[in-house]
């Protein structure tokens, strides 16, 4: 695949909530940042399936596993392990890359280091302690600030002195801190804030099309067996001793002719245990009708067993989201679903 095959695929991808659409493609980037670097990985695997051979695709997803991994906040065994798994798994097909002349050898300093990850995290912890930016960190707290403060005369002094101070307030504060831990920790006044559930789906309060037609839905929405599932949905929830027959249930009739329609809903991630401070973002999917340029159906993965994995794709299913709807409040009054005579 040369660059501007590349490009196509990546100008082409379907937008998706999270992740970055490069219009342009990659090669008229000229200055690619951690940032643009992270984003370019989650797209990378999907922009080249079909293009290159398949020990290609397992290398670099085994690659991309590894890299995901030592990211987590927290390690127990199981996740060492996977850890290994994935870079074993890249070492056994690391050798078409030199085949098909991606690159002449593998010895890169990179490439050794990953050798060691796992035992560095059962000697000094998780890799979220320290990474590439600390220390550009360190250099505009430490340098830039402080040459900031300064008068750009003489400046040593003056930025030494200037650390000093920082050093003492920050001091300060972790006893302050300190000190509030403590009258919390003695209050007998519990939080009057509960603490937000992370389950469920989350929508706006009032629907985008309230009470559109089942017809038009199927119409519009580009579904045309959705009364049909919803009918045999509603008719697994009944008694045994009220249900219908299969057979019959291309003939039964929904209670209701109508439904409240939203474009989009948004729903928490599985915690991993990287959401510290309560303020993970949630994951939002759209099922939008309109022209050929506008509308957008989703395409997500459903739990569908009690095997799911949060990591990985076993019991999980790939579907597509053509309708978000709201069940009327007749249902609750009916016990069985209309047959037509």
């Amino acid at each position: 695949m040369d660059d501007e095959g590349l490009d196509h695929r990546v100008r082409t991808l379907p937008p998706c909530f999270g992740l970055r659409h490069f219009k342009g493609g990659w090669s008229r980037l000229s200055q690619i940042s951690g940032k643009e670097q992270k984003d370019m990985a989650c797209i990378l695997l999907g922009c080249l399936v079909g293009k290159v051979p398949n020990p290609v695709i397992t290398c670099y997803r085994a690659l991309l596993d590894f890299i995901y991994l030592t990211q987590y906040p927290t390690h127990d065994d199981n996740s060492l392990d996977y850890m290994e798994d994935a870079l074993n798994l890249f070492h056994k097909h690391k050798h078409v890359l030199i085949d098909l002349g991606v690159c002449e050898h593998l010895d890169i300093p990179k490439f050794h280091s990953m050798v060691h990850y796992v035992e560095s995290i059962k000697n000094f912890g998780t890799t979220d302690n320290y990474n590439m930016e600390m220390f550009e960190h360190v250099h505009i707290n430490m340098a830039k600030e402080g040459w900031k403060a300064s008068n750009f005369r003489n400046k040593v002094p003056q930025m030494t002195r200037w650390l000093t101070q920082q050093e003492k307030v920050s001091i300060f504060q972790c006893y302050i801190q300190g000190c509030n831990v403590k009258k919390d920790r003695n209050s007998i006044h519990p939080s009057s804030t509960p603490a937000l559930s992370r389950t469920g789906l989350v929508i706006s309060q009032h629907p985008t099309v309230p009470c559109q037609t089942i017809f038009s839905i199927q119409i519009s929405h580009n579904a045309p067996s959705f009364s049909f599932h919803l009918c045999q949905y509603l008719n697994s929830l009944l008694p045994p001793a009220k249900t219908i027959s299969r057979a019959q249930l291309p003939n039964a009739q929904l209670p209701f002719d109508r439904a409240d329609i939203w474009h989009s809903c948004k729903f928490p991630l599985d915690i991993l245990g990287n959401d510290v401070d309560g303020q993970e973002g949630l994951d939002a999917v759209k099922a939008k009708p309109g022209s050929e340029g506008d509308a957008r159906f989703d395409t997500v993965l459903v739990a569908h067993s009690e095997d799911a994995e949060t990591t990985g794709l076993k019991g999980m299913k790939v579907g597509h989201l053509w309708v978000i709807f709201k069940l009327p409040e007749v249902i609750s009054h009916l016990q069985l679903i209309n047959i037509p005579s």
